[in-house]
This record gives C-alpha cells, sequence and structure tokens, in this order.
C-alpha cells in the first residue's frame, strides 16, 4: 500500500504542516499559524494516511456527474446552486430522488450550505485531494461561532431512518474568514460512512467552528475511516445516546480547543492520530462510552492532559501514547484517577466484570486491516450490463451477472439501480472485486444462498454489493473457500473452515463463522428469528462497534472461539419473542464492551466452563445506565 507522508513541525509561533502529496492536488506544503502554541522547542512528527488512487467512474455508472448539471469547479465560479440542485433532490421532486452523485477533479466553490433532499446518497469525488468542495472566504453566514453553519449537511428527515449516506474521495475547506463553519454536518442510520475525505481549515488561524459534527439526534450507526481533520475549535464532536458510531483511522490536526469531543455517545475508535496542543479527546456524559485503541497524541501542552474522562464518562484505552502532555489520562470519572505515563497499555473508567477467575483484561486479538486489491483501469472493468442485465425492470439479471463474472475481467460492477436474481450467483475465476456503485440485488432462491464464494485466480476477493428489502435467500454470502473475503453488505456463512474475512460498515444478521479469523468494522445486526444473531464457532472474531436491536441473543462464542467487542449498543426497543442472555460464551473466550438502551437483557451474559454454568446480571453492570466498561471471560487452561 501506499501512504502520503504527513509532516509536522511544532514550535513557539507556528506548526508547519508538509503534506508531501507529489503529483496530487490539493493539500500542498504551506506554513499555517499555530493556535495556541507555546512551547519553545521544535517537535517533529509525522504520520501515514493511505494513499487514494484517483476513481473515475465509468460513463454508465448511473452517477449523475455535476459538471453535466452546471457546476464547473473551477474555483471561480459559484456553484452552489448547481450543486444544490443536485443534492437537494428528493422522492417529491420531479424526475424522482436522485441519489448517485459524481464529482470530477476540481474546485466547487461554495457560498451556502448544501443539504441533503433524501436518504441512501453515495457522493463520490474522483480523488480525495483532487475534488475540493471551497467555501468562500469571508461567507456570510459562517461569521458567528455562536451560531454555527455547516458546509455540507447530510441530515434528511426522520433521524432513525436516514439509512446509507455515503460520502467518498473528496475534500472540504472552509476557507478564510469563516469562524461560524462546520465543514461537515453528518449523519446516517443503520449503515453509511465518510472514507477517504480530508477536512480543513485554510485559515490562517485555523479558524472554524467543527471539522465534523455529528449534532443531529440518533446519529449512526455508521463507519468514519481514512479520514483527516486539520484546524476548527473542535475537530470531530457527537453527541445524543442513540445510536453509535466507529472511527478509524483518522488524523487530527490543529484544533483550537479539543480534537475529539464525545457528549452521550457510543463511539469505538482504532487508530487515532492527533498533533495538538489542546487535549486531543474529551469523553462526557451520563450515557458516554468510548472505545479507544491504538492511539498517537503528540504534540501536547504539560499543564494539560491527552485524554479527559468527564465525570460520568466511561471509558476504555488501550495501546494510548502520549507526548507534551502532563498526563496522558485525567480520569474524572468511576475509579478516579491521573495517569501520567506517557504510554498506557490498557486503560479502564471503572471496575471490570466476570464470572470465572481468569486474566482482568481484554483479550485482545490481533489487528489487522483489509488487504489492498487494486480497482485497475476502468477501461477493463466490466458492467454487467453489457451482458444483458437491466436495472429497475424487475426482471431476472442472474445469467447476466455470471457472465460478467465469468468474462475474465477482474473488476466486475454494477451500475446504480435494482437488479433480480432467481439463481445462486458463483463467484470464482479471474474476478477479485464485484463493485456495487449504489447498486442492490434481491434474490429469489429461498433454499440457496446469494452469493458463493469459489477459489478463483487471487488469493483475496471483496463482494461490495448491497442487500434490499425482499431477499429470499439462505445467507447473502456462503464462503466454500478458504481464501480471504471482504465484504460490505448481507449475512454470512462459511461452509468451508479457515480463511479471513474482513466486514465492514453493513446491516445484516445472521453471521456464522466456523474456525475463521474476523474483522469486522461497524455492524448492525436485528432480528427476531436469528438466535444469535452472530455466531463464533472457534473462530477469532474481532468486531469494533457493534449496535443491535430485537430481543435476540448478539453472539454466541462456541469450541473455543474468541470474540471481542470493542464499543457497542445494545438497543432492545422491545422484547417480543422472550428473553434471552445478550452473550453466549461456552466453554470460549470474551471481551466485551457495550452499553444497554431500551429494555436492557436481563442476563447480560450467559458463561459455561467445564459444564459450570453462571450468569452475569444487568443490575451488576459495573457503570451506570447499563455501561459496561469491560467484562471478560477466558476459558481455563488446560492443566
Amino acid at each position: 500500500m501506499k501512504y502520503l507522508k504527513f509532516s509536522l513541525i511544532l514550535c513557539a509561533t507556528a506548526i508547519v504542516i508538509l503534506f508531501a502529496y507529489g503529483k496530487l492536488n490539493g493539500l500542498n506544503s504551506q506554513e499555517l499559524a499555530a493556535p495556541g502554541a507555546g512551547s519553545s522547542e521544535l517537535v517533529a512528527f509525522s504520520v501515514d494516511l493511505p494513499d487514494t488512487p484517483n476513481m473515475p467512474l465509468p460513463e454508465d455508472a448511473g452517477y449523475t456527474n455535476v459538471k453535466d448539471v452546471g457546476a464547473t469547479g473551477d474555483g471561480v465560479t459559484d456553484d452552489t446552486e448547481a450543486l444544490q440542485q443536485v443534492f437537494g433532490r428528493n422522492k417529491e421532486d420531479e424526475g424522482g430522488e436522485l441519489r448517485s452523485i459524481y464529482l470530477p477533479n476540481g474546485t466547487y466553490l461554495v457560498s451556502d450550505t448544501l443539504e441533503w433532499g433524501d436518504k441512501k446518497k453515495d457522493v463520490r469525488g474522483e480523488s480525495r485531494d483532487g475534488v475540493i468542495i471551497k467555501l468562500k472566504d469571508n461567507a456570510p453566514g459562517f461569521q458567528d461561532a455562536n451560531n454555527p453553519k455547516k458546509v455540507l449537511q447530510t441530515e434528511f428527515d426522520h433521524g432513525g431512518q436516514n439509512f446509507n449516506q455515503r460520502l467518498r474521495n473528496f475534500t472540504v475547506d472552509v476557507g478564510q474568514g469563516n469562524p461560524g463553519a462546520i465543514g461537515i454536518g453528518y449523519h446516517t442510520n443503520n449503515s453509511g460512512g465518510i472514507y477517504n475525505v480530508v477536512i480543513r481549515s485554510s485559515d490562517a488561524e485555523k479558524r472554524g467552528h467543527t471539522g465534523l459534527s455529528l449534532d443531529k439526534e440518533w446519529p449512526g450507526p455508521g463507519l468514519v475511516q481514512n479520514v483527516a481533520i486539520d484546524g476548527f475549535d473542535r475537530g470531530i464532536f457527537i453527541n445524543h445516546d442513540q445510536y453509535s458510531m466507529t472511527f478509524e483511522h483518522i488524523v487530527l490536526s490543529n484544533q483550537r480547543q479539543v480534537g475529539f469531543e464525545n457528549s452521550w455517545n457510543t463511539v469505538s475508535i482504532r487508530d487515532l492520530k492527533s498533533f495538538n496542543r489542546v487535549p486531543a479527546i474529551e469523553n462526557r456524559g451520563e450515557m458516554a462510552l468510548m472505545t479507544l485503541v491504538e492511539a498517537e497524541l503528540t504534540g501536547g501542552d504539560p499543564n494539560s492532559s491527552a485524554i479527559l474522562n468527564h465525570g460520568e464518562g466511561v471509558l476504555f484505552a488501550r495501546d494510548i501514547q502520549t507526548e507534551g502532555y502532563g498526563w496522558a489520562i485525567d480520569n474524572q470519572s468511576g475509579d478516579r484517577q491521573k495517569l501520567q505515563q506517557a504510554q498506557v497499555d490498557e486503560f479502564v473508567s471503572h471496575s471490570v466484570a466476570s464470572l470465572f477467575p481468569g486474566p482482568q483484561q481484554s483479550l485482545r486479538l490481533p489487528i489487522e486491516d483489509a488487504p489492498e486489491i487494486p480497482y485497475g483501469d476502468i477501461t477493463a472493468w466490466a458492467s454487467i450490463t453489457d451482458f444483458g442485465a437491466i436495472p429497475n425492470d424487475d426482471e431476472d439479471d442472474s445469467d447476466a451477472i455470471q457472465a460478467a463474472i465469468d468474462s475474465g475481467a477482474k473488476t466486475v460492477y454494477l451500475p446504480t439501480g435494482n437488479y433480480r436474481s432467481e439463481k445462486s450467483i458463483k463467484v470464482h475465476g479471474a474476478v477479485h472485486r464485484l463493485l456495487g456503485l449504489n447498486a442492490t440485488v434481491v434474490f429469489k432462491v429461498p433454499e440457496e444462498p446469494a452469493f458463493i464464494i469459489e477459489d478463483g485466480d487471487t488469493d483475496a476477493v471483496a463482494v461490495q454489493v448491497e442487500s434490499n428489502y425482499g431477499n429470499e435467500c439462505t445467507y447473502w454470502i456462503d464462503h466454500r473457500s478458504t481464501r480471504t473475503l471482504i465484504l460490505s453488505g448481507g449475512s454470512y456463512i462459511n461452509t468451508v473452515p479457515g480463511g479471513k474475512v474482513f466486514i465492514e460498515d453493513t446491516t445484516a444478521v445472521p453471521f456464522v463463522f466456523d474456525r475463521q479469523q474476523v474483522w469486522i468494522r461497524q455492524i448492525n445486526p436485528e432480528s427476531y428469528d436469528h438466535n444469535p444473531q452472530i455466531v463464533n464457532k472457534g473462530s477469532d472474531v474481532w468486531i469494533l462497534g457493534l449496535k443491535t436491536e430485537k430481543d435476540r441473543t448478539i453472539v454466541g462464542t462456541y469450541d473455543g472461539g474468541r470474540t471481542e467487542v470493542l464499543g457497542g449498543l445494545l438497543y432492545k426497543n422491545r422484547e417480543r419473542v422472550g428473553p434471552a442472555p445478550a452473550f453466549i460464551n461456552e466453554d470460549s473466550s470474551v471481551s466485551l464492551i457495550y452499553r444497554n438502551k431500551g429494555e436492557p437483557y436481563q442476563t447480560q451474559v450467559w458463561e459455561a466452563h467445564n459444564g459450570e454454568t453462571q450468569e452475569f446480571l444487568i443490575r451488576d453492570v459495573p457503570a451506570s445506565n447499563g455501561r459496561m466498561p469491560l467484562y471478560v471471560g477466558y476459558a481455563p487452561k488446560e492443566a
């Protein structure tokens, strides 16, 4: 994987940020004033962010190209009206909703908020650094920090029905002289996310209200991944206790007040890098639950803390490295204490819960990122429409989808729209990526799986196609191979043990893992019909960010399996089928961090070892409001 090097030098009056982007447009080397700088020492920092290749879309992708509807992207013309006509379309508009939007490289100058008009929008830029949505300098309406205003605003309609809002591959710049500007006001439900995005203030003093704000009621669940935020009073802000959000590979720099502020939400964070004089993290609120693993928090003020956990917050932190701050963690909740050491291996703000003897620490399952699979030249991609598929006609497209896979193309794509399949689809041969471009497939194969993953020419294959209402299939994926699978969308079973599975940002059920290695980022299983919703049979299952509803068991771990849940919201909004434990651990090992909401599971964990069974009840959860800072249950070691 290629990487971009971000090098930062903190001095008495300035932070010089060197964005070594080679020939890419966007964040070039520049000297920026340092808010709050007060150290006479020079401290050099560097961090790697994954490079993102140019991603032009095929002509038949089905996306609306904003330059075809009046936007110029020349950095001079005001493109607000043209962009708003695209982003603001909804079901009630003449011509119906417009959900798939493409921005070619260019600088799109705006002077007002771009507001979403519908859910399920997928907005893709050609490249993260080549597509810049830039607010005009000194823009009217963005001057009052006490009355902030958003540049992009994805909040739409009901706070619990705003499904699948996705932003990819572009930069938002709030310009100069806009202290009341919020870069992105983001909201999604069930799934959705922000991927490969930069949000920055080009103001000399890095002014701006918030880079990424999740302040509308009921944010999440969703995934924010590979996002860099430079400047603003606050880098990231999230509030409200319902639902939850997952963050991974985040870079924060030059914030004026705080890097990441969580107020009441359930957040799971991995690989956060902060280059800041001010506190990197604040966690507050009587419902707040933060899970933070693998963080580097540098450049700090020796009179402040890198992490401040306020009076009622619950915090789990692991593998934290700090530099410059007087304290790594100031915990004002639970077991109150201040940690002065620069490196923190593992910290829990409250007591650890368990039923059987064993280590009082998390499992620490190995963590891996999904392998990189090249997209290749789009001229070599195969479209299923070239083989006879027609979107939205409610006819069987199975033969066309299979023919495209069997064509020898490495990347096969589904243009925007809804498709139907009356046969199982076999993924094998040369194909290494099956890519849905805001496309869904409804399968009518009641006794069969939708996709069957077989051996092929590559060691890893990605299936990135969304399921939809009306599916009739046993499982979305039947994994009949030991080769690595990258999956987004749909339920899963493997009928050949072994191999690796990477799942990102999905809403589905059930999942059955038999003797595998599994990494999940943001999963939302909801079901009355499957118990447990996730089954671990002798596997290693690592979950960063979990949210669920209904009243069935969420994860059952059996046969010596190991399950690690790093943050989650158990929202049992009603009990229809009947009582069930939230988690089952049978002769296996688990470590669990989560929060209850609604009607809590009375039995939080049902655990059995060598024939002895015990139950951990809701009344014994260590923190208030159903928050579990860390539950551990280890299989006894063999004598």
